[in-house]
């Protein structure tokens, strides 16, 4: 089945509305071997997802891939954007097909990230998450200074106890100083409340979604097999790309903004 599957989307690519450029042909190939195309059961599929499929096989869902490299174009563009410009993203998955992926990605750049469970107003009532945030890091700060140290025995092993709830919950919102300018969700099934308090706090949301969720919840939804770490691996080598560039290019804007600044000096 996999063969004509892949034959059917080379097939698409040669479509004039279609056609792809060497290096897009390249990714879309690595795309069908990281097998981004398996969507869900037909039963499942929501209606609007009907754009961003290609055929039924077996009572699968095909994804078109051509659709999901256009979508994963776009959102890395507005991803790199966003950095480029000073922006912070939030990058949000909890299934275990996910987490590996969204916390090398979090740890890799240094930015926020949530794999537990995202919390209730993360975004809507961002004031009090912060503020939660910074107390984590002050009682860190206080047991590795020995302040700890003049409480009681059950005092500090209700600290303790404080500090294991709070780093389940936060441990990767350390870096989240400032309200995200983009959040990346990695399995938006399970985070559509994220996306719903991104779009009311007017963040730019982007999502990997299987073929079970209404894509129009998001900015820029990136159709794909969301339950196979092979595919989330590969989308989030995509972003990281994204991320990087970004924020090279960051470094090199205000570099220039300095050599302007003492050029006008002298």
């Amino acid at each position: 089945m996999e063969s004509k599957i892949a034959q059917n989307i080379e097939s698409d690519a040669q479509k004039p509305e279609m056609v792809l450029d060497p290096e897009e042909a390249e990714v879309l190939h690595a795309m069908m071997e990281a097998g981004l195309f398996y969507g869900l059961n037909r039963s499942k599929t929501n209606p609007k997802m009907k754009p961003y499929l290609s055929s039924t096989k077996s009572g699968i869902e095909i994804i078109n891939l051509i659709q999901t490299l256009k979508s994963l174009e776009s959102a890395s563009k507005v991803l790199k954007e966003k950095i480029k410009s000073g922006g912070l993203p939030l990058i949000v998955g909890t299934t275990p097909a996910v987490k590996a992926s969204v916390k090398e990605l979090g740890t890799k750049f240094g930015v926020p990230f949530v794999i537990e469970r995202w919390l209730g107003g993360t975004l809507t009532n961002f004031k009090t998450i912060t503020s939660r945030v910074q107390y984590l890091k002050k009682l860190r700060i206080d047991r590795e200074s020995g302040k700890l140290e003049k409480y009681t025995k059950k005092e500090k092993l209700n600290f303790e106890r404080e500090m294991g709830k709070l780093d389940r919950l936060f441990s990767g919102l350390g870096a989240m100083d400032k309200m995200p300018a983009v959040v990346i969700i990695f399995d938006l099934k399970n985070h559509e409340v994220a996306a719903k308090e991104a779009r009311r706090m007017k963040v730019i949301s982007i999502a990997v979604s299987n073929t079970n969720v209404d894509p129009e919840t998001v900015d820029y939804p990136i159709i794909s097999n969301d339950r196979n770490p092979k595919s989330i691996e590969f989308i989030s080598s995509y972003l990281s790309k994204a991320i990087e560039e970004g924020k090279k290019e960051a470094v090199e804007t205000v570099k220039t903004a300095e050599v302007k600044k003492e050029n006008g000096k002298s």
